[in-house]
C-alpha cells in the first residue's frame, strides 16, 4: 500500500514542507506512522489512494496545529530525498510551490493541495467537510490570490 501511494504521500510532505529536508521527514513519518495505526480500519469503502489522501491532509493538518513531533520510526534514504529535489527543478513548478509558501491560510494551502491531487470539488468538500459551493468559491478566491501574489513577484 505504501509503494502503491508513495506519490500521494510525498506530494503532501513537499506541499507543506517545501525544501526543507527536516519538516519533510517528519511529516513523511507522521503520515507513515498514522497510516499503519488507521490500516485495520480501512473498511474498503473507497480506493486506497483516496483514503491515504485523506489520511496525509488530516495528518498534516494537525502537525501545522499541533506542531508536535513524533519518534523516528521510518528512515526515510537520503538519495530519495536528493532525487526528488533534483527532479523538481521545473521553473513553473518551483514558482507555484513558493507562491504557495506565501498563503497565510493553512486552509488554503490544504485545498489548493487536494485541488493539484486532481482531487474534485466534490471530494474535497467531502474530505473537508464543507459543501462543494463552498470549496469552487474558496478555489476562486485561492486562484485570485495566486494570480496577486505571482503579479506582486514579477514587479520586484
Amino acid at each position: 500500500m505504501l509503494k502503491q501511494c508513495e506519490g500521494t504521500i510525498i506530494k503532501a510532505c513537499l506541499y507543506y514542507a517545501g525544501r526543507d529536508h527536516e519538516d519533510f521527514r517528519d511529516l513523511y513519518q507522521e503520515i507513515v506512522t498514522t497510516l499503519w495505526f488507521k490500516w485495520p480500519q480501512f473498511r474498503g469503502e473507497s480506493k486506497v489512494n483516496t483514503w491515504v489522501t485523506s489520511i496525509a491532509f488530516h495528518t498534516v493538518s494537525q502537525h501545522l496545529r499541533h506542531k508536535k513531533r513524533l519518534p523516528t520510526l521510518v528512515d526515510i534514504d537520503q538519495d530519495i530525498i536528493d532525487n526528488l529535489a533534483d527532479s523538481d527543478t521545473d521553473a513553473l513548478r518551483t514558482q507555484l510551490y513558493n507562491l504557495i509558501e506565501r498563503f497565510d491560510s493553512d486552509d488554503d494551502r490544504q485545498v489548493l493541495y487536494l485541488y493539484l491531487d486532481r482531487a474534485s470539488c466534490a471530494q474535497i468538500a467531502q474530505l473537508t467537510g464543507r459543501t462543494p459551493a463552498a470549496i469552487k468559491q474558496q478555489l476562486y478566491r485561492i486562484r485570485k490570490q495566486l494570480k496577486e501574489l505571482k503579479r506582486q513577484e514579477e514587479q520586484t
